[in-house]
């Protein structure tokens, strides 16, 4: 039996020196934990270039992480703080640097130390192997970005970690999150009950209104399920991601922090919409499981669908019009507000079907980030149908259809967005009050409609360019009318194709909606920005507001992002690998 038997080169000069058998190799390899060090090491440092590192490289990363790890836990002086002496510091507060600072309790001092000390002990290991290796001998360019990104890293989550866990104080954000949410004079309509009207005074509004927008999240949160039912994907990356956001939703509404809160009725509801979305959730992966595949996709439109109507039935819900209320009238529902007097004594609940058959919130007393949420939703529900009629519009070969549609993409699109919010308030009235008496918010609903549309437009005609002309001809052979063909043909490949760039125009709608603040709008923004001033217990706290608003914007766009790539994947449009599928 013949042994195997591979060539031994040597490390430094490149020069067959000899042959040694396959084994031998096996057993000289470093096991697979160290190949992992190595390569995470080498990925932050660079490749060594020293030769005494060609032989001892794992004893020298060793070395390198010993070091970096006292540094990370002992450094002081002319170094940057340790874990010990940074936690000292953050607990026992007073002047430092020129600023003061609170005293932090011992469980939040040491966590912003242990933080900022593994980002110490990562920045020190790359300036360590970086030293003991030279890496610079290998490549000056990787070693200096390494070096540098490191310690910068670490400068970065230091400030940030010592403001969050040690600097600030959130207790403005929690006294006004209901504030921050709704608006001060759409949490009133919400708050409001028969029992608290007793004591009421003239700026009372009556009828508690709070249903409204539980249905709404009833709604939203079955429709969600229902479309996660139709990606295919396993229930546990359902289930548990929800799971634990819903948690944190009821865990806010369970704190017991407000007089008079009874928090068993928001707890019960947000349990409802949980069961709800798992409900919806769970019929629709059955479905597309159990069925063919043309069925499956027949859900996802009626899905995206619901979707759509969602959005409506949010606007109709709030306030609801006239055709409404001469419903729930004919149901046997009688205005609430007409027997407001009966409500303030205490002698008369008004029944669901009475708040309906009576007024609801108007836009005007809409406010918070529920004001953020319905406007962004609009300029994409919106937008996208008015993006569709004027790509449409401006590839047709008729006059009377183009013109318009290249006036309008090209006026809209010449101005910036907060000149259209000046024109919605002051100039759109004249316009629209002959015909319909809409209020700002309303103006707002439409004109990031007009103005989101615009540029989706302008990205859909770019893909109805791409759309193969063959496939053109093959519905027209079908029988399929010019409608039909748009509609069912070049419209799918052309959402298809600019997919990425459509949900870039909605994330940039759903940033641009902090320009409502501009125009005295208040929304989440303008609240977050303002909140300081509500209280004099929290006069000077303006960076807390600011910084959760932006976290609450960044975490909607990124899910918006993570959205898209998830969908992007299921039709085919990125490679497993990465990189766009052909």
């Amino acid at each position: 039996m013949t042994e195997d038997t591979v060539d031994r080169i040597d490390p430094v000069t490149g020069v067959k020196v000899g042959t040694e058998s396959t084994s031998t190799v096996e057993e000289s390899r470093p096991p697979k934990w160290a190949r992992a060090l190595l390569e995470f090491e080498e990925s932050m440092s660079g490749k060594p270039s020293a030769r005494w590192a060609k032989t001892n490289g794992l004893e020298l990363t060793g070395l390198a992480i010993l070091l970096s790890l006292v540094m990370a836990l002992f450094g002081s002086g002319p170094v940057p703080n340790g874990l010990f002496e940074m936690a000292s510091i953050a607990m026992e507060g007073g002047e430092v640097n020129g600023r003061f600072l609170p005293q932090a309790s011992a469980s939040y001092s040491y966590l912003y130390a242990t933080i900022t000390a593994i980002f110490l002990f990562l920045a020190w290991w790359v300036t360590i192997t970086s030293l003991i290796k030279w890496t610079p001998g290998k490549g000056l360019g990787p070693a200096l970005m390494g070096i540098l990104t490191s310690w910068i890293t670490l400068i970065v989550i230091r400030y940030v970690s010592h403001f969050v866990l040690v600097e600030a104080d959130w207790e403005v954000i929690w006294a006004n999150r209901v504030l921050a949410l709704a608006g001060p004079s759409m949490t009133s309509q919400m708050t409001q009950s028969h029992q608290s009207l007793v004591d009421c005074v003239s700026t009372c509004y009556g009828i508690n209104q709070n249903f409204r927008l539980w249905w709404i999240l009833y709604v939203s949160f079955a429709v969600l399920g229902a479309a996660y039912g139709t990606m295919g994907e396993k229930p546990l990356r359902f289930v548990i991601p929800f799971a634990a956001v819903s948690l944190v939703f009821i865990s806010i509404a369970y704190n017991q922090s407000s007089i008079n809160y009874h928090w068993e009725g928001p707890v019960r509801r947000l349990i409802t919409a949980t069961l709800l979305a798992y409900i919806s959730f769970g019929a629709s992966y059955y479905y597309c499981l159990t069925n063919e595949e043309y069925k499956a996709n027949q859900l996802k439109s009626r899905v995206a669908i619901a979707g759509v109507l969602t959005f409506f039935f949010a606007l109709v819900i709030m306030d609801p019009p006239e055709l409404v209320k001469d419903i729930a009238k004919f149901m046997g529902g009688e205005p609430a507000q007409d027997r407001l007097d009966d409500v303030i004594a205490g002698t008369y609940v008004p029944s669901t079907m009475d708040k309906l058959a009576g007024d609801g919130i108007e836009a005007s007393q809409w406010g918070g980030l529920f004001v953020n949420l319905i406007i962004a939703t609009a300029g994409g529900v919106l937008g996208f149908g008015f993006g569709v009629v004027l790509a449409f519009g401006r590839q047709s070969d008729q006059p009377f259809f183009s013109v318009p549609s290249v006036a309008v993409i090209e006026l809209v699109r010449s101005g910036p967005l907060i000149c259209w919010l000046y024109f919605a308030v002051f100039m759109m009235p004249d316009l629209m009050d002959p015909f319909f008496n809409a209020e700002d918010i309303v103006r707002m609903l439409l004109m990031f409609g007009i103005f989101g549309g615009c540029y989706i437009a302008e990205v859909l005609r770019g893909g109805l360019q791409a759309v193969d002309s063959g496939q053109k001809e093959a519905a027209m052979a079908l029988g399929l009318s010019p409608m039909q063909t748009k509609m069912q043909v070049e419209l799918p490949n052309a959402v298809r194709t600019t997919l990425p760039s459509i949900v870039s125009v909605f994330i940039g709608l759903w940033k641009d909606t902090t320009l409502l603040f501009i125009v005295n709008i208040l929304d989440f923004f303008k609240l977050s920005k303002d909140m300081p001033n509500t209280d004099l217990r929290f006069l000077g706290s303006f960076l807390e507001p600011v910084w959760i608003s932006a976290l609450v914007f960044w975490v909607f766009a990124f899910y918006l992002s993570r959205v898209s790539m998830k969908i992007e994947k299921n039709l085919g449009l990125v490679r497993e690998g990465g990189g766009e599928a052909a």
